[in-house]
């Protein structure tokens, strides 16, 4: 047996083709198999991060009193006038956020700029797509950090609580997806 062991001379061109064939047929997959992983991994932080904002955005608006929703009594392009609830000092709403979670114009969300107490108007930093109208309720809320395109609903539900919906739209791939959290709150 030692002596066919030194008849060896080594491997022919053939064996060499052969192993360098299996090398590639089972590193390729992997390589394909971790770029996917990598691809999936991205799309899952993707999907945790605009969960994490809509939990966030639940739990700010599941805090928020009474006196931040209710219905508009006007609106023009640029501005909203809130209930007489609403607070009478002026500019108490600069920098928030309001959302028309029901009624015309459902679904947007602005950032408030300027406030005049008295009058109860909020003056926006951008124009409204829909004018809200007598029968848009709306809801005040402080900003959330993120940069994603959100829909806020509110429904009356039974026993004195309102369903709340939030809805966050992000990307992957180029497909928008989304993710909705609900809760309720009682309201008195």
């Amino acid at each position: 047996m030692f002596r066919l062991l030194l008849n060896q001379r080594g491997m022919s061109l053939i064996e060499v083709t052969v192993a360098i064939l299996i090398l590639g047929i089972t590193t390729f997959p992997l390589i394909y198999m971790y770029r996917d992983g990598s691809i999936q991994a991205a799309a899952a932080r993707d999907e945790v991060s605009a969960l994490n904002f809509a939990r966030a955005l639940v739990e700010e608006i599941k805090s928020i009193p009474e006196s931040r929703l209710g219905l508009c009594r006007g609106a023009d392009a640029h501005t909203v006038t809130l209930e007489h609830r609403a607070s009478g000092i002026d500019d108490f709403y600069k920098g928030f956020n309001i959302a028309i979670c029901g009624g015309t114009g459902a679904g947007q969300v602005k950032k408030i700029t300027g406030y005049d107490g008295p009058a109860r108007s909020a003056v926006l930093e951008s124009d409204w797509l829909v004018v809200p109208d007598a029968t848009s309720l709306y809801m005040l809320y402080h900003d959330c950090p993120g940069n994603y395109r959100y829909v806020i609903n509110v429904e009356n539900n039974r026993g004195g609580l309102k369903m709340i919906r939030v809805t966050v739209y992000y990307t992957v791939k180029n497909q928008e997806r989304q993710v909705s959290l609900t809760t309720e709150k009682l309201t008195r």
